[in-house]
Order: structure tokens, then C-alpha cells, then sequence
């Protein structure tokens, strides 16, 4: 990175020297409907106040565009399948899987669907943002020099884009897993019989880690007993989970019981990267009904997080959304699908795709009334058969932009939940607060529901395996003012293995995080917690809490079988006196990070999953019930697989092998460097190429990047804490800082808090907000003008010169990306999930060398003991290597894993 933290300084400075600033904006066009105030305070958080909210979301979109209008293109070109035109050859399979799925027209259409009052409010919004370029055009066209085109006007439909841009990433738009899964199962089912085709899978599911327990879940008598009425839908299950790739984060209230105030308190920590500039945006409205702040997505005014004078609420990843899949028969011809016995013709359109200096890609697209077909998106689809994807939302031709304009304005449980029924994903567990004294969980996504199972391909041939309509809200997972006095979730399992509804297995697996398990741990008992507690005791909390279970049962163990491996001894020593925090300045600290880099590597191994569940999961439960029976004292477990796991959990972590271990140690290097790493505008899980290198950044040291602590700095996004017996007490941070201009005060002004781990004020009311504010604006509003949204890109023909034709069903071959003749890639992409993912991990341009690390030894220790594994990862990582994704760092790395698979290939040749 060129850029470095040193480049703060001067700008804190120079911040410093800021005085209030009173500036007038008059239209130069278009109707005038209002005024609106824009006061930004000493941390760029911009404050809009207006009378009426058309008025207030104007002012919103004016400052939007002011910190963010080049990461709001970015978004939305995501979801209209407009990348390759600024970024290349690439970004044609993104554009394909938008285009196929018709994301410009949905957006058209949900957004024309929309109640009155909220289609006038983002049409404002999109006023105000066409405003701030159109009075600033030097400026906007220095900022997008470097994608080399000029914005075009924002429209309402593109606030649902922006929206859709992020939320992607947790809710794809097509699920290939369920077409494997179904094909499975009628594998297995041509073996024996149906029912034992279905046993075939089995799960281990940690009750006690759910978030709602039964026990709460009955005190809402009537669904409960509709619950408990019901026959679970027949499934197959997979053996076990992979890892989360993605983690959205931790949350947790307490209420008036538990803290100081005799109000909930409530606080809400997205877990993504952070990014340059951060992947979420802060701002504060007070017009008409609204007077509300949080964070949503830059170039829509939705929040997903934030609270308002009466209510609070924070999310995590639910890890599932709303999408089912359909298998089609094809006709005879090829031509059209069967239903009934009966040829129906598909619907066809043409979409064109302009490509950076290459020619442009005409995308055939198919669809049924199921859904658009994805054949051409597989690596191998079947014959005879059309994968087609229904997405939920854009059969219905909603967003879930509507629930959140809603919650936003909420006052009470009540008119919150009326607000969620118009959600659809992607799924979230929500916690909830309010001013009279509530707190609140609810598993909220749009759930589709089938006579068979969604997690299987549904047969659209037949006419009977039809979506028959959705899980309704109330017998989703949820509580009101729990025994506990607490409420708290970190990715983990929503709801016990007596919940009837297939809900899927997503982030949450099959039972605790580490982190929902340190947070239980650190909420239970009688303590009453402040605002200053939730920053101090719990958001920088710096265990592992699988960790801190394993590793002095494990020492012990160690100490007992004599182990006699130098390595090992050496981990022992180094962490001889170790308090079980992860603190970064310390020197145990490698040490530490090898012991939870190696905790799933080790356990996948083991035969322990078949017992206590797979992954993460699987791991808590082994370590909560170790740390109960064994967490003190000198006894140690007898059983054989578990004192194996242990031994083998740390000659990896050493370096030493092991059956789970490898060369996983070599992260326990001395000197190591807690540092992050953060590209311009790549926007984490989006992985877009820094736009600038002389603008990314890397941070100071920071003092806990275990990714399996309630700190976890790496991933500390955004932090709210919401003190509901006083919202001008509430705190919170958005590092980097609110701005993506270099130029701006705001542009990296928050990463002192963010390394401190530390939050700032977050008041609504105006006369709090006045205190602190440095700048100030007052706008003349303009009248939207233009479209409800942009015109989608259509080809007339098939042929066009120069173009590349992709059909949407692939006449032969495992897929059809290119119709051109040209030399075959060296390689391709794994057909094993695992490996995939992990590849996709490892091109992110935010990961720091520590991660990559990590990665690569799990990479070594998945393929140790499979060749056609090692196949399929050296397949894999040449092409990668030939397409030159990944940063430097990460080349180095997979090059190096690369020669060793082709070493041991011709040793064993």
C-alpha cells in the first residue's frame, strides 16, 4: 500500500482548524418545494432537518452524494450488470448473473409498487443527489476519473440497486447447491428407498445455543401451538457445514433490569471489513414522521441498523433468504420446457453487455414463470434440464427498502413488526429496544414454503411442487422481554431442533458462534451494565471463547500424554502465563493466533462433528461442555477422540502435523503485525479493484484481530450503542471515517476511535446535534425530474459484430463463457464448494498477510489426504494465477502452495 497511517495526522490537524461554516445552495432548476438544513458535526456525520420529509430525503441525498457518489455507482452498475464497461474483461460474470436475473427491471418494478408517500421520498432523495453533482462537477469529475465515464442521473429505482448491491452478497440470486442437493438425493434414492435416502444425512443440532428456546418461544401461545401441530418437512440434510465466509456480526440489549438507566440498552456491531471508504453510511434525519439515524448502503436511505426517539434496533446475518430453485424438463427440441406433458415456450430477451477495451457480450436470457434460467452460469449443468431461480422479492416485485423506510419511523413493538412483514431478505436476526421498556427478537426473512423441501430443487415439470406461500412472521423465531433480561446473537442458531418450518442452515449452523458463546457468558449473571460498559466491557472484549475452554484442558493433556515434539513444547512455553486475551502487543500473541487459527483445521478430522455437530458450531458445544466439567481443576477428559482432537489441535497449531495440522503453525511467527489492510473502494465482500493505490490505506496497529472475539477491530464496521432512557447518550463509529474524498476532513477522521476502540456521541435531538456541529448548509430542494428509473440495456439481434453470443442453455460442454474460439484457460474453478470458497476468500483485496496465511494452511490441510482434491485446488489456483486476481501478497502465497502441490504430485508419481 503507498498510502499509509501517517497521512492522518495532518488531516486531524487540519481538522482541528475547521470552523463553522454557513452556506447557502439555491436551485438552478426545476420547481422549489423547500428548505432543508444540513449541519455535519465534528465526525462528518451529516444532520438533516426539514420540515417536511420529501424535503428531508432531498437533504440526505445531496449529502450522500457529497461523501459517497462514486462508491454509489459502483452499487448500482453491480446490480444493472454495467462492471465490464468500467473494469473489463473480469467483470463479465458478474454482469451475466444480474443481467440473466433482471435486476434492472425489478428494480423498476419494486420501486413502482412502492406505497405513494415512499416512491415520493426516494424520488427526493434522487433529486437531491443529481443536485449535489450538478452544482459540483469538477469535483465529480475527479472523482470518477478513474472509471473513466461521467455518472449518470440517479433515479428512485436506483436507491433499490444501491440496496441490492450490498444485500447480494447474503442472498444470492441463485442457488446451485439445491440442484446438486436434488440430484443427490435421487442418486441415493435409486440405491435404496426414499426414506432411507433421507436418513442418509444427519446433523447434530446444539440446542442450548439457540437464540430463541423453546420455552420462550411458547409464550406466544397461539403460534406456538401451530408450531407444535405441524409435520416437518422431509429434507436432506448435508454431514456437516463449511465455514462462514461472511460473518454479519454480533448484537445484544439488556433491559431495564440489567442496566444502570432502568432503560434497554442496546448496541449492534456489523462484522464485515472495514473498507476505504467504509461499505456502510451514517446519517441522521429529522423531517415529518422520521427523526432517526443509523447506518444503511450509500445511495439508498434506508436503514438497516439504527434507532430513533422511542425505538431501537440492531442485525445480524441469518445466513438464508428467499430464494427456491426449480428444475425445468426441456422439450424434445430444446426449444421450450415441459409442464404437464404440454411444450411451453420460454420468455427470451436480449441483454447487451459493453465490455473496457473488448468487445461487447450479448446474454441470452430464458425464463419461465418460475424464474430466470442459470444454466449458462453452472459449471456443469445436467442435459435436458433448465436450472431456473425463483427469487422471491422480484416475483413479487417488492424490496425490503419498503420495511425498512417503515421501521425507520416506528414508535413501538407493534408498528416495528407490522414494518417487518414487509421484508424479504436478505435474513437477519434483529434485536429490538424501546423507550417503554422492551427488548425483542425476531428471525426476519421472506421464507418461501413448498410441499417439498426448498433445500432440494423443486420438479416445475410436474405442476405440484409449487411455492405455496411463505413462513409467516409469527411463527418465525422470536421473543418478547425474555426471562433472561438479556437478548444476544452472533450469527449463531436461531431456534432449537423442535422448530417444525425448514428455515435452511446458514451463518448460524448448528449451534453457538464464538462469539455468541463469549457473549452469553459475559450478559449472564446479575451485573447492571452502562453505556460505558457496553463500550468498555463488552465491545472490546478480547477472548475466545472456544479458546479459553480448549486450550488449559488441552495443555493438560498435553503435559499428561508427554509430548515430546520440540514445536510443541515451544507453543506450551510461549504461552506460559497467558490470561486467554487476545491483545496484539503482547508476545503470546502469535501463539494465540495459531491455537484459533487451528481450531476447525484439527476438529474436521477428528470424527467429533458425527457426535457434537460440524464447524464452528460443533466446536462450542465441545467447549462449552469441556469448560463446564474440566474449566477448573486438574482432571482432564478420558475420552480417546477428544484427548486426540486436543493433541492434534496443537502440534498444528505448532507446525508439527497431526491429522488436522500441517504447516498451520507457521502463522506463530515472533513480530507478528496486526494491521488491515483497505483498498480504495473495494468495498470488502464486493472485491472491486482499488480504483487508486496512492488512496489505500493501511491501518495502525490495532490490538485484536481474532476474528472470533466480540472485538475483532478487522471487522469492526460500524458500532451503535442506543441508550433508550436518554438517545442523546447513544455513541457510535464508522471507520474510516464517513467520507470516500482524500480531500475531505471526514475522509479518515474516525480511525483513532476505531483503533482505540472507541465510539463518539450520536445525539438526535437539535439542540445536542448543535453542539457539535462544524458545517452548515441550507438548500433550496428541487422537484424530481426525471425517470423512475434507468432504461435497461437490450440487444435487438443475436449476432452483432464483433459480439460475443452466450446462450442461456449451453448446448454442450460443462459451460458456455465465451462463444469465441481461443486457447483453453489454464485450469479451472473447483467443483468442490469448499475449495471455491476458499479461493474466493483469498483474491479479496482486503486481506492482510495474516489471513492469507491462515487460509493457505487450511487449503494444505483440506487437500492433505485426497488427491482429486489437490486436483481440483491446483486446477484452481492456476487459473487464478493466469487471470491475475488477488493482490500481490496473496500471487506470492498461492504461487507458493501451487509448486508445492505440483512437488508432491511428482513424488507420488
Amino acid at each position: 500500500m503507498k498510502a499509509a497511517f501517517c497521512r492522518l495526522l495532518p488531516r486531524v490537524l487540519r481538522f482541528a482548524l475547521i470552523v463553522i461554516a454557513a452556506l447557502s445552495t439555491s436551485a438552478t432548476a426545476g420547481q422549489t418545494n423547500g428548505a432543508v438544513e444540513i449541519l455535519r458535526d465534528q465526525w462528518g456525520v451529516p444532520h438533516v432537518f426539514a420540515k417536511r420529509e420529501a424535503d428531508g430525503f432531498f437533504g440526505v441525498g445531496y449529502a450522500c452524494a457529497e461523501d459517497r457518489r462514486l462508491q454509489m455507482e459502483l452499487l448500482r452498475r453491480r446490480t444493472h450488470g454495467q462492471l465490464a464497461e468500467v473494469f473489463g474483461e473480469k467483470w463479465v460474470e458478474s454482469d451475466r448473473k444480474f443481467r440473466l436475473a433482471g435486476m434492472t427491471r425489478y428494480c423498476a418494478e419494486a420501486v413502482a409498487s412502492l406505497p405513494a408517500d415512499l416512491r415520493a421520498n426516494l424520488a427526493a432523495f434522487a433529486a437531491g443527489v443529481n443536485a449535489f453533482v450538478a452544482e459540483h462537477p469538477e469535483q465529480i469529475k475527479t472523482r470518477f476519473a478513474p472509471l473513466g465515464v461521467e455518472p449518470e442521473p440517479w433515479t428512485p429505482a436506483d436507491c433499490l440497486a444501491a440496496w441490492l448491491g450490498v444485500a447480494e452478497v447474503f442472498d444470492h440470486l441463485y442457488d446451485e447447491s439445491a440442484v446438486r442437493a436434488y440430484h443427490e438425493f435421487q442418486q441415493l434414492a435409486r440405491e435404496p428407498n426414499e426414506a432411507q435416502a433421507r436418513q442418509q444425512r444427519t446433523l447434530v443440532i446444539d440446542d442450548f445455543a439457540a437464540v430463541v428456546s423453546e420455552a420462550e418461544m411458547a409464550k406466544d401461545r397461539a403460534a406456538y401451538a401451530r408450531l407444535k401441530a405441524m409435520k416437518r418437512v422431509r429434507s436432506l440434510l448435508p454431514r456437516s457445514l463449511p465455514d462462514e465466509s461472511i460473518k454479519l456480526s454480533h448484537a445484544w440489549a439488556v433491559d431495564g433490569t440489567r442496566s444502570t438507566t432502568g432503560k434497554p440498552i442496546l448496541e449492534s456491531d456489523p462484522q464485515t471489513s472495514v473498507n476505504n471508504p467504509a461499505l456502510w453510511y451514517e446519517f441522521h434525519l429529522a423531517a415529518g414522521r422520521y427523526d432517526v439515524r443509523g447506518v444503511g448502503v450509500a445511495g439508498c436511505p434506508a436503514l438497516l441498523i439504527g434507532w430513533n426517539r422511542r425505538v431501537a434496533w440492531g442485525a445480524t446475518a441469518l445466513g438464508i433468504g428467499s430464494t427456491v430453485t426449480f428444475l425445468e424438463k426441456l422439450s424434445p427440441d430444446g426449444r421450450g420446457y415441459l409442464l404437464n406433458g404440454e411444450t411451453r415456450a420460454f420468455a427470451r430477451r436480449l441483454e447487451r453487455i459493453a465490455v473496457k477495451e473488448g468487445p461487447p457480450v450479448i446474454q441470452e436470457v430464458l425464463s419461465t414463470p418460475h424464474g430466470f434460467v442459470f444454466n449458462s452460469l453452472l459449471r456443469q449443468p445436467n442435459p435436458n434440464e433448465a436450472c431456473v431461480s425463483f427469487f422471491k422479492q422480484a416475483h413479487d416485485r417488492a424490496t425490503s427498502v419498503r420495511a425498512m423506510l417503515e421501521w425507520m419511523r416506528a414508535r413501538h413493538w407493534k408498528e416495528f413488526q407490522s414494518a417487518m412483514e414487509h421484508y424479504y431478505s436478505p435474513g437477519l436476526h434483529v434485536v429490538y429496544a424501546d423507550a417503554a421498556g422492551n427488548i425483542a427478537y425476531q428471525t426476519l426473512v421472506h421464507r418461501p414454503v413448498a410441499r417439498s423441501s426448498t433445500r432440494l430443487a423443486l420438479e416445475g415439470w410436474t405442476g405440484a411442487d409449487e411455492v405455496l406461500g411463505r413462513i409467516p412472521l409469527r411463527e418465525l423465531p422470536h421473543m418478547l422481554n425474555p426471562e433472561a433480561h438479556f437478548i444476544s446473537h452472533a450469527n449463531n442458531l436461531p431456534v432449537g431442533s423442535w422448530y417444525p418450518h425448514e428455515l435452511g442452515l446458514g451463518t448460524g449452523g448448528i449451534g453457538d458462534t464464538t462469539r455468541s458463546m463469549r457473549l452469553r457468558q459475559l450478559l449472564s449473571g446479575g451485573r447492571k451494565l452502562s453505556v460505558e460498559d457496553f463500550e468498555r466491557v463488552v465491545h472490546r472484549d478480547d477472548v475466545n471463547a472456544a479458546v479459553a475452554a480448549l486450550w488449559p484442558v488441552a495443555r493438560r493433556v498435553a503435559l499428561e500424554e508427554k509430548v515430546s515434539e520440540p514445536a510443541v513444547q515451544t507453543l506450551i512455553e510461549s504461552l506460559k502465563g497467558w490470561d486467554l486475551h487476545y491483545r496484539s502487543a503482547e508476545s503470546a500473541y502469535a501463539s494465540a493466533m495459531a491455537l484459533a487459527d487451528n481450531l476447525v483445521l484439527s476438529y474436521r478430522m477428528s470424527g467429533l462433528r458425527d457426535r457434537l455437530g460440524g464447524g464452528e458450531g460443533g466446536i462450542c458445544h465441545l467447549a462449552r461442555l469441556l469448560g463446564e466439567r474440566f474449566g477448573s481443576g486438574d482432571a482432564t477428559p478420558t475420552d480417546p477422540q477428544v484427548r486426540g482432537y486436543l493433541l492434534d489441535w496443537l502440534k498444528a497449531a505448532a507446525g508439527v502435523g497431526g491429522r488436522g495440522g500441517g504447516r498451520a503453525g507457521a502463522r506463530a511467527r515472533p513480530g507478528l503485525i496486526a494491521q488491515h489492510a483497505m483498498p480504495y473502494q473495494a468495498n470488502g465482500p464486493l472485491g472491486f479493484p482499488s480504483l487508486d493505490s496512492a488512496l489505500d490505506l493501511r491501518s495502525p496497529p490495532l490490538s485484536c484481530t481474532q476474528g472470533g472475539t466480540i472485538w475483532s477491530q478487522a471487522g469492526n464496521s460500524f458500532s451503535q450503542i442506543v441508550d433508550l432512557a436518554n438517545v442523546d447518550n447513544s455513541r457510535s463509529v464508522l471507520p474510516p471515517g464517513l467520507s470516500e474524498d482524500a480531500a475531505s476532513p471526514f475522509h479518515t477522521n474516525q480511525v483513532p476511535l476505531w483503533v482505540a476502540g472507541a465510539t463518539h456521541p450520536a445525539p438526535l435531538s437539535r439542540k445536542r446535534v448543535e453542539a457539535i456541529t462544524v458545517q452548515r448548509r441550507t438548500l433550496r430542494t428541487i422537484a424530481y425530474a426525471g425517470p423512475a428509473a434507468p432504461r435497461e440495456r437490450l440487444a435487438a439481434e443475436d449476432r452483432e459484430a464483433g459480439a460475443r453470443f452466450i446462450p442461456a442453455i449451453p448446448a454442450t460442454g460443462p459451460t458456455s463463457r465465451d462463444s469465441r474460439a481461443s486457447e483453453p484457460l489454464p485450469g479451472r474453478k473447483p467443483d468442490d464448494a469448499q475449495l471455491e470458497a476458499a479461493l474466493r476468500y483469498l483474491i479479496r483485496p482486503e486481506r492482510v498477510a495474516s489471513e492469507l496465511d491462515a487460509k493457505v494452511n487450511e487449503l494444505r490441510d483440506y487437500v492433505k489426504v485426497d488427491r482429486n482434491l489437490r486436483a481440483q485446488l491446483a486446477s484452481g489456483l492456476k487459473l487464478i494465477l493466469h487471470l491475475k486476481y488477488g493482490t500481490a501478497e496473496a500471487q506470492q502465497r498461492m504461487g507458493d502452495l501451487l509448486r508445492e502441490l505440483e512437488a508432491a504430485e511428482k513424488s507420488v508419481k
